[in-house]
């Protein structure tokens, strides 16, 4: 991953400052809040007791980019596009993996459905 922490944390941020705003009201300015002008306890105060899986994969997200492993596939280990992770910051998977993931399984043989 080419980008900087700072920069990934920016976009991690920009999307949380999203879902917060528009489910809950955030009493502070998207500029603030992106540029990181609160400490790691008070990013878990504005957090706490908000129930959204998309909040909490985004959380996940600032936590792979301080351990190093942000924008790397959870399957293959390989690195997840640029373009992948801008759209979607806390994406886990590369496109094949997850392809290959949420692909149905199909029993080979189907006669048990039919007596």
């Amino acid at each position: 991953m080419k980008r900087s922490k700072r920069s990934l944390r920016q976009v991690v941020l920009g999307r949380m400052f999203e879902l917060l705003d528009q489910g809950y009201g955030i009493d502070m300015s998207r500029e603030q809040f992106v540029g990181g002008a609160f400490t790691h306890h008070e990013l878990e105060a504005i957090l706490s007791f908000k129930s959204d899986p998309q909040l909490e994969e985004l959380h996940g997200a600032l936590a792979r980019i301080d351990d190093g492993t942000y924008g790397v596939c959870i399957g293959c280990k390989r690195e997840i596009g640029e373009e992948v992770l801008a759209a979607d910051p806390a994406r886990r998977m590369c496109a094949a993996c997850e392809r290959e993931f949420n692909k149905p399984v199909i029993p080979a043989d189907l006669s048990w459905m039919h007596p």
